[in-house]
């Protein structure tokens, strides 16, 4: 299903996952113990947020997490205590974590009677997805999903003197009680989510969606060699066409060769009779690598900007400096930069909020989330 740049549908699963830049590998040791008694907690996960690397704590609290490239963002979670995420960028020596355990969440938690169906039906439609990724994910624990929803009226101004009409805003809010544990079949990962926040609010015609969370991601562990084959074609699949692949490409100044095109929405003309027209922008002029695998989106703000993306018919990438575009299909996405100067990864990362896709990318959601740390040979 095909959102229009009008109907506006904000997915930020992307600024959830801060990435790993390399700076070369280094091992981080700390204990978790129980903040009101002192006690270690065994079996607690510490992993990179948004990648495949963690591990658990043993029976004395103590953990090794090898590997690491700073900055790092370092989650510590256990069943029944608030998570907690930590910001490293440099060496930070033996680490004494403590997690708070979730005494302020209501019984209603535990049994999750107060859901409906309905409401858990809608969730994971807007969580996971409606295409063929969100599709077969599932969710091992839904009766650890708390769901809200609100109501309220606002003022709206609907002409230039200043007369006002009230709107109607809905508010749709879900949390977990424990980390989520949804499975990706398709894709070849369990992937474990400290969900803080899911937020869907419906004013007037827009759809806006915002969450927080940290994600951790483990491959299945199948030996045989056919199924490591389907699932990496299908983590390309999913790879291409979505967020993570377009800002890498504008990282890498490589857009044409990924097959895509980036114009202004207000002056760009599409015709599908063998002619396209459209009014390319150079994102060069307005990007500027500022640190060490960071890039800076500058002058972009308010615009309203049209994405196409140009494939092959088995989905891969049409290289634009090598081929017509007539000959072969294309979608449409677009992104809005919400302030004067956005920033994100090399790795394809929103750093926060400020960078949000709409149309087709904005479509795909958890059940299509790769790690941070996928890569593919020859992107």
């Amino acid at each position: 299903m095909k959102r229009t740049l009008a109907v506006l549908a904000v997915i930020a699963f992307a600024s959830l996952c801060i990435p790993v830049a390399v700076h070369g590998q280094n091992t981080i040791t700390g204990t978790v113990l129980d903040s009101l008694t002192q006690e270690p907690l065994q079996f607690a996960t510490v992993y990179i947020n948004g990648t495949t690397k963690g591990t658990v704590t043993d029976a004395d609290g103590h953990f090794e997490l090898k590997d690491v490239s700073y900055p790092a963002t370092v989650v510590f979670s256990f069943v029944g205590y608030k998570p907690q995420a930590h910001d490293i960028v440099r060496n930070p020596g033996h680490l004494s974590i403590e997690l708070k355990p979730n005494i302020d969440l209501p019984e209603v938690v535990i049994t999750n009677k107060k859901v409906k169906r309905k409401d858990l039906t809608y969730f994971k439609s807007m969580f996971l997805g409606d295409d063929r990724w969100g599709r077969h994910a599932t969710i091992r624990n839904e009766n650890v999903i708390m769901i809200e929803n609100t109501y309220y009226t606002r003022k709206v101004a609907v002409n230039d003197i200043g007369y006002e009409v009230d709107e109607k805003v809905s508010v749709f809010n879900a949390w977990a009680s424990e980390p989520l544990i949804i499975d990706l079949p398709l894709l070849g990962y369990v992937l474990y989510v400290d969900l803080v926040y899911f937020t869907v609010e419906h004013i007037g015609g827009n759809t806006l969606c915002d969450m927080l969370g940290y994600f951790y991601y483990k491959p299945y562990t199948i030996g045989k060699e056919s199924k490591l084959v389907s699932f990496e074609k299908n983590r390309r699949q999913a790879y291409y066409n979505s967020s993570q692949h377009f800002l890498r490409s504008v990282y890498e100044n490589r857009l044409e060769e990924n097959g895509y095109i980036l114009a202004m929405a207000d002056n760009s003309t599409i015709i599908r009779l063998d002619i396209i027209k459209y009014n390319p922008i150079g994102i060069e002029k307005y990007s500027d690598i500022i640190e060490d695998s960071i890039m800076q989106i500058h002058g972009l703000k308010d615009k309203r900007l049209k994405i196409l993306y140009y494939h092959k018919y088995d989905g891969t990438p049409l290289n634009l400096k090598k081929n017509k575009t007539t000959l072969y299909p294309f979608s449409e996405s677009g992104i809005a930069f919400m302030k004067d100067t956005c920033v994100f990864y090399k790795d394809g990362i929103v750093i926060d909020n400020n960078i949000r896709f709409m149309g087709e990318m904005s479509e795909k959601r958890v059940g299509a989330c790769l790690p941070d740390d996928y890569n593919i040979d020859n992107d």
